[in-house]
């Protein structure tokens, strides 16, 4: 949808506004033989499958358990037994041991991001006095959908992350224990589910909505008050893009392209080491005679 208004307008001032929105979902309709595909041969472990019938861009991997009674899918077995319940509890909204300070994810692998906005759009400013000062700026802005950080997983693999200096409280003690968050990547002995090292949690999934400033530009044209001969226009021009971005996304950016390749048709919402949008400044001069 697009939306084009003339806001105002008299003899010294203009001014017009432009809102485009958008929204779309791809489905695999069919599969020849019906299996899933896994993507997984640029991203290392995150879980991106090709389901017959479901959304492309759905990320499947293992949650973290909000509780020490929870079950498992069958909705009757328990994943904690009656007797180690009082070893663990809710810390930052996940189950932790409390002597090993390890996350307890669940072994079942389920959905859990998905990277397709639920809505894109842009608002665009245009401003004009007197035929002399111009102004546009454009907002784009994107929500409804996550990012994987995988970037972050491999320096949590690593130990590199600078979460890992963060101080948390767990059984009353509070540190920054790197046990905590070394077990989001690995299988830390008997305190793990069975999930194993390298595999996709939902620790690093994040909201990937984000308002950003496009475009900003500002214009002069001097041929309107220093009347030069055969000059009809002398408009010097700045402009910046990508100046600033408001999101709670934690990577460098939340417009990530995809592992694969640019604007990949099935791998979306995968931050593999993303290169992030650049900050640019440009001056341009119009003449026109």
């Amino acid at each position: 949808m697009s939306i084009n208004l003339p806001i105002f307008k008299s003899k010294e001032f203009t001014w017009d506004f432009t809102l485009n929105l958008g929204t779309q979902e791809s489905f695999i309709d069919k599969i020849k033989g019906g299996n899933d595909i896994p993507l997984t041969a640029s991203r290392g472990s995150t879980g991106l499958v090709l389901k017959q019938g479901y959304k492309i861009g759905q990320i499947y991997g293992y949650k973290a358990l909000t509780s020490v009674n929870q079950l498992r899918a069958d909705g009757k077995t328990p994943f904690i037994a009656d007797a180690d319940k009082a070893n663990y509890e809710i810390v930052e909204g996940r189950l932790v041991h409390k002597k090993y300070k390890s996350i307890f994810f669940s072994d079942e692998a389920e959905l859990i991001g998905d990277g397709t906005p639920d809505l894109t759009g842009s608002i665009i400013n245009s401003l004009s006095w007197r035929n002399l000062i111009f102004l546009g700026f454009q907002f784009d802005f994107v929500t409804g959908n996550t990012i994987y950080n995988q970037t972050k997983e491999w320096m949590f693999r690593d130990g590199i992350s600078s979460d890992f200096t963060k101080p948390i409280t767990i059984n009353g003690e509070t540190g920054a224990w790197s046990a905590y968050y070394a077990s989001a990547y690995y299988a830390l002995g008997k305190t793990a589910s069975g999930v194993g090292n390298n595999v996709t949690k939902d620790f690093f999934i994040e909201d990937g909505s984000y308002w950003r400033l496009r475009n900003l530009s500002l214009g002069i044209d001097f041929a309107s008050i220093i009347k030069l001969k055969s000059i009809k226009k002398l408009q010097l021009v700045f402009t910046g893009r990508n100046l600033l971005t408001f999101t709670k996304y934690s990577g460098f950016d939340p417009e990530i392209n995809s592992a694969v390749g640019t604007n990949s048709a099935f791998d979306r919402g995968v931050d593999h080491s993303t290169i992030p949008n650049l900050k640019s400044y440009s001056v341009a001069l119009n003449v026109t005679f």
